[in-house]
């Protein structure tokens, strides 16, 4: 099937792509576009027209990754080669599709987003961004300019983790998860963000639950039964039994509640 007739912009500062944006104007953003352009094929979607935002300068800063190991450890698990070359955070983020695990990631590391109009910008907390699959904080007429994150704690790791039917499918559940220790190794903060048992990344609350421990098996007790005790939806990709059947591969060491990831 091909897409409705659509027309295309391709602006190349972002004065010019936020001029060409509206609200209720039925205008879609073009980053990466592998799941727009899936959608438009199918009609799902049909704008009125497309704002392509590939030549805009200014939107990309490869040292991101570097800088925050996390982000890179859950790029992993974002489809093949290709799919992560030609995807983009800000329009993974915008899409924020169910399994898309760099919305648990920005929620994780307590990241900001900035967003662009012809009204002005403004500062979305990622942990307020998200409202539902496919439903953000975004309006028709912005555009995300940037991703900003806090520096790094010392003594601070971080994992991701995330089950899926085969090899790179999309995720059933995920795990993303940031650890601070004190000198003396007891923990300090936690956070911990799992992806699919809710209709956003869910924030666990679990720092109450293992500040000041040595986060060993009988401190990390507690969130075991907190994450038992989730209800997640049923949706098409898997069932509330199904993931709760996969609870235990986010618990414990392999989501990073661990103090020899911290540096």
């Amino acid at each position: 099937m091909k897409s409705a007739p659509f027309s295309y912009h391709a602006p190349e500062t972002i004065d010019e792509a936020v001029g060409l944006l509206e609200p209720g104007g039925d205008v879609r953003v073009l980053a990466g576009g592998q799941s727009l352009m899936a959608l438009m094929k199918m009609r799902r979607l049909k704008p009125r027209a497309l704002v392509d935002i590939n030549r805009v300068a200014g939107l990309d800063d490869p040292l991101v990754a570097r800088s925050w190991p996390l982000i890179r450890e859950a790029l992993q698990f974002v489809g093949y080669r290709a799919t992560r070359h030609r995807g983009t955070v800000g329009g993974s983020l915008a899409f924020a599709a169910a399994w898309a695990e760099l919305t648990a990631v920005t929620v994780a590391l307590d990241a900001t987003i900035e967003a662009r109009s012809q009204r002005g910008g403004r500062s979305i907390a990622a942990r307020d961004f998200f409202r539902g699959p496919n439903e953000t904080a975004l309006a028709d007429d912005e555009l995300i300019t940037a991703v900003r994150f806090p520096a790094p704690q010392e003594r601070s790791g971080s994992a991701f983790h995330e089950v899926s039917a085969r090899y790179r499918d999309y995720a059933q559940v995920g795990a993303a998860a940031v650890v601070g220790l004190e000198a003396g190794g007891a923990c300090k903060s936690a956070t911990l963000v799992l992806l699919r048992v809710a209709a956003t990344p869910h924030l666990a609350d679990i720092d109450a639950l293992v500040r000041g421990t040595l986060l060993d098996e009988a401190a990390l007790a507690p969130v075991t039964a907190l994450i038992d005790g989730l209800d997640p939806p049923d949706d098409i990709e898997v069932s509330v039994s199904r993931a709760v059947g996969h609870g235990p591969p986010i618990r414990g060491p392999g989501c990073g509640i661990n103090p020899g990831v911290c540096q």
